[in-house]
């Protein structure tokens, strides 16, 4: 089954790439506008999860890709760098920008969590 769907997606990369930018996308959205500006408040119960889901799933996305473009050289650990750097510039921007917004430790270590198991993912599915 991983095989058909390399395959199927070895020729249609676009796809992947298509999926990085509006992941991209949605998770500046997500996480750089203002809280009263969004969802109901009940959502934000689910904040450490949604962060484990978003980074893990654009590194996934990320490391599939680079996968699909040149097996040979991937690299499972510049690619867990990267989703935690991306986790660390979105609460860096938090920081910085008068958004309303916080930036949190916990953000970035569930950031991580979900970059990690994502590199898991990507470490079975890829046989390196």
């Amino acid at each position: 089954m991983i095989e058909k769907i390399n395959n199927y997606l070895s020729k249609r990369r676009y796809l992947l790439l298509i999926s990085i930018i509006l992941v991209t996308i949605s998770t500046f959205g997500l996480t750089l506008l203002p809280i009263d500006t969004m969802v109901p408040n009940q959502l934000w119960n689910y904040d450490k999860a949604g962060h484990l889901a978003i980074f893990g799933g654009w590194t996934f996305l990320v490391g599939y890709y680079r996968f699909l473009s040149n097996p040979k050289s991937v690299n499972l650990f510049s690619i867990f760098a990267m989703g935690v750097l991306f986790g660390v510039v979105v609460e860096g921007l938090q920081y910085a920008l008068p958004l309303n917004r916080a930036a949190d430790l916990f953000d970035i270590a569930f950031d991580a969590i979900g970059c990690f198991i994502a590199v898991l993912v990507l470490y079975k599915i890829t046989d390196q």
